[in-house]
């Protein structure tokens, strides 16, 4: 990491260091300032965010002095640089403000982890004038991945970095540095080498292969399948060692998935493998879910505090040590889960299923059949469910039949995007905006009522526990209130969000774009 617009020169093994300083300091006055021994651990999120959206972070440490870092990745140039006691894990454990904002913009809720660890000899020299002020700094570093001696994995820099006001004499010392020593400029960046020397090539956001027009049911759900199951195989070592939140809930995710389209994509699996993966898959998020509803209410947490007046807001506080307990117990119980015979043995499965290629003449009836025609044919049955489940909700309509309505729109837009490649993507991707807005006013208000349920429970398991005092239930019913007034608000719009949906020219999108009489060829559902 260096200041802002340092230059940077690569030292190759056989550039004697010491003779580049003589020559320097023959050139110049200058004075050897340090040399100092810098841990180094680089830091980003599990899927890379901070290196996608163009940043590099990490904590220098020398002795008991520890400096926290963002910098420019294609430039290597400082961002931000401040004394930080410890490793920050969260954006919210970084109390300069604007440094704080920018990673919550970039990682939002996911945790910092330690990506590398490089160990750094540096040698300082300024620069001076007659006067002894100094006019530039250059910063001799070589680099070891073990604090041993340097391994030679990454060639040694020489770096120039310019001082406020003395902007001629830095161009002047890079020029020298350039064309009387010779040096090379470095091509890439430091964080860049130490990712080459360790193996390591930031993963970017997973692509699922394409699905083209020649693949039958059966390839095509094996296609997702296999990205499915990468992406769970992918989070568990994460849920177990409780990183952060995402885990889980990516997690959760691909098996909703995969359950929806086990269920939606019928005849394509012999009848006893389709009814053993809904059993085990059902099971998941069964054993999943009470550890991700305890992650829910602890991020909504300080939320919850705000909603209520601030004489009450420290009430909540023994609600939060409860919610803490518990999850301690359910994650303990899914990581059992996860280690569980069983569960490897639906792992096992699962790839079997993906490389397994059955007799054709034995096949479920929409194995073989084109996969566009069958994935047309389901989407287009979904979409007219979602018109009839909605279209018969009522003022004095039941929670459940929106909730079921829910469900149905998250089915198909499950299933829209599975199959995206069969439609026109700019014509795709509106549609998918369009059913979002809907599916957010749904989970908004199955969200509302969920917490409204089980904060009532809560209170009651609290009192049973002998752990909650009269003003932490007092606390507890004001905020149940709150959210009662808000769930009642979000449930008055649903009209005006349905109609929205339905309005004739969206119904013309949705009808042009999916219906199958609109389709190449025709096809009759």
């Amino acid at each position: 990491m260096a200041s802002a617009h340092c230059i940077q020169f690569v030292l190759n093994q056989k550039t004697d260091i010491e003779h580049i300083f003589t020559l320097l300091c023959q050139q110049y006055a200058s004075h050897e300032a340090s040399h100092i021994r810098i841990q180094r651990q680089y830091l980003d999120s599990f899927d890379w965010r901070l290196y996608h959206g163009g940043y590099v972070c990490g904590m220098d440490s020398h002795g008991s002095a520890h400096h926290f870092f963002i910098c420019h990745k294609e430039t290597d140039n400082s961002t931000y640089k401040f004394p930080l006691d410890k490793v920050a894990r969260f954006s919210h454990d970084i109390r300069h403000k604007s440094c704080r904002q920018l990673l919550d913009s970039v990682l939002g809720i996911r945790a910092l982890i330690t990506v590398a660890t490089i160990h750094i000899k540096r040698r300082q020299l300024l620069v001076l004038d007659k006067e002894g002020k100094t006019l530039a700094i250059l910063h001799a570093e070589s680099y070891s991945m073990t604090g041993q001696a340097e391994d030679n994995s990454i060639p040694a820099r020489l770096m120039v970095l310019p001082v406020r006001g003395y902007k001629k004499a830095f161009k002047q010392v890079v020029q020298y540095s350039s064309q009387h020593l010779k040096l090379p400029h470095a091509s890439s960046t430091l964080f860049d080498e130490v990712l080459a020397a360790t193996g390591q090539t930031p993963a970017a956001p997973a692509i699922v292969q394409k699905l083209t027009e020649s693949l039958n049911t059966r390839e095509a759900l094996q296609i997702l399948l296999t990205h499915l199951l990468s992406v769970i195989q992918a989070n568990e070592q994460g849920i177990c060692a409780a990183i952060d939140t995402e885990f889980l809930h990516d997690y959760r995710v691909a098996v909703r998935r995969a359950r929806s389209i086990l269920g939606q994509i019928k005849q394509v699996f012999p009848d006893k493998v389709l009814a053993y993966f809904r059993q085990e898959l059902s099971w998941l998020g069964t054993m999943t879910g009470p550890t991700r509803d305890l992650d829910m209410y602890l991020l909504k947490f300080d939320g919850y505090t705000q909603e209520l007046p601030s004489g009450l807001q420290n009430d909540l506080i023994p609600f939060r040590q409860f919610l803490q307990r518990h999850w301690q117990v359910e994650h303990k119980q899914l990581c059992q889960a996860l280690n569980s015979k069983r569960y490897h043995k639906l792992i096992s499965e699962w790839q079997r299923i993906l490389t397994n290629k059955p007799d054709r003449s034995q096949a479920a009836s929409n194995a073989i059949q084109p996969a566009k025609q069958v994935a047309n044919q389901r989407i287009w049955k979904l979409y007219k469910r979602v018109l009839r489940e909605g279209a018969a909700i009522s003022e004095q309509s039941h929670d459940e039949e929106l909730h079921e309505l829910r469900k149905t729109c998250k089915k198909f837009r499950y299933l829209l995007e599975f199959f995206h490649d069969y439609y026109a993507d700019e014509q795709i991707k509106k549609l998918i905006k369009t059913l979002k807005l809907l599916q957010e006013n749904l989970g908004d208000f199955q969200d509302l009522s969920i917490q409204i349920t089980q904060l009532i429970r809560f209170a009651q398991e609290m009192q049973d526990e002998g752990l909650a005092e009269t003003k932490t239930i007092i606390a507890m019913g004001v905020l149940v209130e709150k959210l009662t007034a808000r769930k009642e608000a979000v449930r008055a719009h649903f009209e005006e969000c349905f109609k929205e949906f339905t309005s004739p020219s969206k119904r013309a999108e949705f009808t042009n774009a999916l219906s199958p009489h609109h389709q190449p060829g025709g096809m009759s559902v």
